[in-house]
């Protein structure tokens, strides 16, 4: 006995074992939330060089792509010669990328470790300059005045017992110190990645494209690739251009700072520089060291370092940022703020960077998706339409009511002469509503025949 499959029921049959999976995988993930983190954790450690690879290759593209458009345009026109071209703009972009690091190492860490050792040196005298300006500032409020006082001698009597605390921090130290070589181990080997995946970017891309296209259908496949060409555009377009506003913000504080004879002025430009790249709230984490850093040093200078940075983030937000990165995320401000809470509780420092992108491609397909159900529903997809009371927009047409016999009487109805004269009018006014013009179609039905009639009596005048 033959069987054969019924399609329908085998499609409901794969669909509910589908979701039967679905909410298991979910109950356990539930149940064993620890266990699925440390899982997550573990494989992300161990492809955290591969991670780092895709970064960097992120960060490196741009200069690559820019310097081929470059000597295309400008030095080698012919076509061919592609690898060796790709071969010199990666090791020219791979030189500056290392460059600027390096850069920023040769000048940070000798400044942090100078500003840290005269903070060590001259800490008694920034506690008496403390004192000082505390007997000043609350010279009328003894009360005020006694309490800065003891809360400066608590902190000068702990941070020259901090030598003393050193010995049991020594493994924490240690465990910091094989984080750091971690990081660089992971760092070089991912840049040895991003050699290879920017070498092979287009077979690379190219396969992953094989691959989408072959296991989805058309509709599905243009969907992720429109997916796929936004998140490049929106991640590539704010992060590239947020570095290069930080970097201008970071350059133009360390010449300001330096004009003005401001102490630590490299380390407090790199501090504002860097914590630039977040949005909303980095000129806030930039500020408040750096503003602490002055007022150990003086007071005066302090507020005069707040001024400047509140100028300067004034001149960042409203005139350098929107001309180098436009209208990159089109997110507004109260979901700028809720992205950046929201990943920065998730991944700190890093989640605070990708926040606003990522959160940017939700709003936007989240976005696209509403308005697409609104049209099909032949609803209007302008928010304004939704501020007052939705009733409006499924309001039904009132209906008729019946006319009132005061109402019919009013109405007049015309006789049939009335109407008949009415159509006879009409008539006359149309271009062939006249008698005569009437006449001359029949004339010319007539015509015919006395033509023949003619022929006919010529026919027979010839036989005769």
């Amino acid at each position: 006995m033959k069987i054969r499959g019924n399609r329908k029921y085998t499609t409901i049959a794969v669909y509910a074992a589908c979701v039967i999976a679905v909410n298991v995988l979910l109950i356990i993930g539930f149940m064993k939330f620890n266990v699925l983190t440390s899982a997550v954790s573990s494989i992300i450690a161990a492809l955290s060089s591969v991670l780092w690879g895709f970064v960097i290759a992120f960060l490196m593209n741009p200069l690559m792509v820019n310097f081929e458009k470059l000597v295309r345009k400008h030095i080698y026109k012919k076509e061919g010669g592609q690898t060796v071209l790709r071969t010199i703009s990666i090791t020219v972009s791979a030189i500056i990328f290392l460059g600027v690091i390096a850069l920023l190492i040769w000048i940070v860490v000798p400044e942090v470790l100078n500003s840290v050792k005269e903070l060590f040196g001259n800490w008694g005298e920034i506690t008496e300059k403390l004192q000082r300006w505390a007997h000043k500032l609350f010279k009328g409020y003894p009360k005020a005045e006694r309490f800065i006082t003891e809360k400066v001698k608590e902190l000068t009597s702990d941070f020259s017992s901090l030598y003393d605390k050193l010995e049991p921090m020594i493994e924490d130290i240690l465990s910091g110190a094989m984080g750091v070589v971690t990081f660089i181990k992971d760092f070089v080997i991912g840049f040895f990645v991003s050699i290879y995946l920017l070498f092979g970017k287009e077979k690379f891309l190219a396969q992953l494209k094989k691959l989408v296209i072959s296991v989805t259908k058309k509709t599905t496949c243009e969907r992720i690739m429109s997916f796929a060409s936004k998140t490049n555009r929106v991640f590539s377009g704010f992060l590239v251009g947020k570095i290069i506003d930080s970097t201008i913000i970071g350059c133009i504080c360390f010449v300001c700072l330096t004009l003005m004879n401001m102490p630590y002025n490299i380390m407090i430009s790199v501090i504002i520089g860097v914590t630039n790249i977040i949005p909303f709230f980095g000129p806030i984490i930039g500020a408040v060291p750096s503003t602490l850093f002055m007022l150990l040093v003086s007071p005066k200078r302090a507020v005069i370092l707040l001024i400047f940075i509140i100028i300067l983030q004034q001149f960042d937000g409203n005139i350098l940022g929107p001309k180098i990165l436009g209208d990159s995320t089109g997110l507004p401000g109260f979901w700028v703020l809720v992205s950046i809470l929201f990943f920065g509780g998730l991944w700190g420092f890093p989640g605070m960077v990708i926040a606003v992108p990522t959160f940017a491609l939700i709003y936007s397909f989240t976005r696209e998706f509403v308005e697409g159900r609104l049209k099909k529903k032949k609803l209007p997809t302008a928010t304004e339409y939704y501020m007052a009371d939705i009733e409006h927009l499924y309001k039904k047409p009132d209906k008729r009511k019946p006319l009132t016999a005061e109402e019919l009487e009013k109405i007049v109805i015309p006789s049939n002469d009335e109407v008949n004269e009415v159509n006879l009018e009409s008539k006359k006014n149309t271009p062939y509503g006249d008698s005569d013009n009437d006449e001359e179609p029949k004339k010319s039905e007539d015509k015919p025949d006395e033509t023949k009639q003619t022929k006919e009596d010529k026919s027979d005048e010839e036989s005769e």
